[in-house]
């Protein structure tokens, strides 16, 4: 089943692609960030030569406004707004798992005035053959935020712990109906699920609708999810959480195993990351600039609080450990999809 999965994986995202391409062609929503006072225009001189815009920004969300992935992404631009010198203005660019935005900040002039949110479900995109770019193709600046993605069944399920959907995987072959968005990190972890525990699933793909709606009118028995996305389910009763890719106990879901607890090992590729990126060439003085400014926004209590409230941590790292990062993120998901083709 993994490895039927694995090599339909390019061919459905690329039925995907047809219709998700009219669509973020059409229109890319902008909204720009508001700001309470005028805000003072610092020129490079007055920093001894340290780079800082003297123009407004762009911050690409390659996503449909109002999503899982776009509302974290418009808190911290909010945030990078309020400590920056210019106005960051967010333009949504969705499409093809983001792809239509990622190629068009490819074509962007390099001059330090376009940033991209960048989704950790690219890794498997290019693992896979579904994208064919990478992180080499662009300046890496920082990582934003971090969560977890979760395994998740209807509250009226039968399935009361993880150990309960196991053993009834266990039981039958295409037993159970598990949820799946092609080219997204949910559905990797999902195959992993099934690695680790020696199950096949009975794999459904969402395509391009909403996820919950199916769980709940009972067309899927479970699928996984980041926790931002699925959080106002579980706490509002509609949704059990089973398990949560994670090392550490997550916060306000201490009862929820995590796959640490679980047995799971080499795991780190699943674990749901938001970056920043730009485009190839970008001034290294404006990727450290912007970097920098993450850092800010990342010590902020009041943005602190406000991407918890949705399930989400602020954080960031410097330009070099985070381009580490990525390597090690896309050489951990490149090895982890050769292994399931191979079983």
């Amino acid at each position: 089943m993994l490895k039927k999965t694995l090599c339909v994986l390019a061919s459905v995202c690329l039925a995907i692609l047809t219709s998700a391409c009219s669509e973020g062609q059409t229109t890319g929503k902008q909204v720009e960030m508001t700001e309470e006072t005028p805000k003072s225009k610092t020129s490079q001189k007055e920093l001894n030569g340290t780079w800082v815009p003297e123009k407004d920004i762009t911050f690409v969300v390659p996503f449909e406004a109002g999503g899982a992935a776009d509302i974290p992404a418009r808190i911290v631009a909010r945030y990078m707004d309020k400590y920056c010198d210019q106005t960051i203005t967010v333009v949504n660019m969705p499409g093809s798992g983001g792809r239509i935005g990622a190629k068009e900040v490819m074509k962007s002039e390099p001059d330090g005035y376009t940033i991209m949110h960048v989704p950790v479900g690219w890794y498997m995109q290019y693992a896979t053959g579904v994208a064919d770019f990478s992180y080499e193709d662009f300046e890496t600046i920082t990582m934003w935020c971090d969560s977890w993605v979760g395994l998740v069944v209807n509250a009226d399920s039968p399935y009361n712990t993880y150990e309960d959907f196991i053993a009834a995987a266990k039981e039958e072959e295409n037993k159970i109906t598990v949820g799946a968005v092609t080219g997204t990190l949910p559905v990797l972890a999902e195959m992993a699920i099934e690695q680790q525990e020696g199950v096949k699933f009975n794999m459904v793909d969402f395509g391009t609708g909403a996820k919950a709606p199916e769980l709940l009118g009972g067309r899927v028995d479970a699928y996984v999810d980041g926790i931002g996305a699925v959080k106002s389910y579980i706490e509002g009763g509609q949704f059990r959480c089973l398990a949560i890719f994670a090392h550490d106990k997550v916060p306000g879901f201490e009862n929820i195993p995590t796959t640490e607890e679980l047995g799971y090992t080499d795991f780190d590729y699943l674990l749901q990351s938001f970056g920043l990126w730009a485009p190839k060439g970008t001034p290294t003085g404006a990727v450290e600039y912007y970097a920098d400014l993450v850092r800010q926004v990342a010590e902020d209590p009041e943005c602190q609080a406000e991407l918890s409230s949705l399930g989400y941590g602020s954080t960031s790292m410097s330009p070099k450990d985070y381009a580490e990062m990525c390597k090690t993120i896309q050489d951990s998901t490149t090895d982890a999809v050769k292994k399931m083709l191979a079983q």
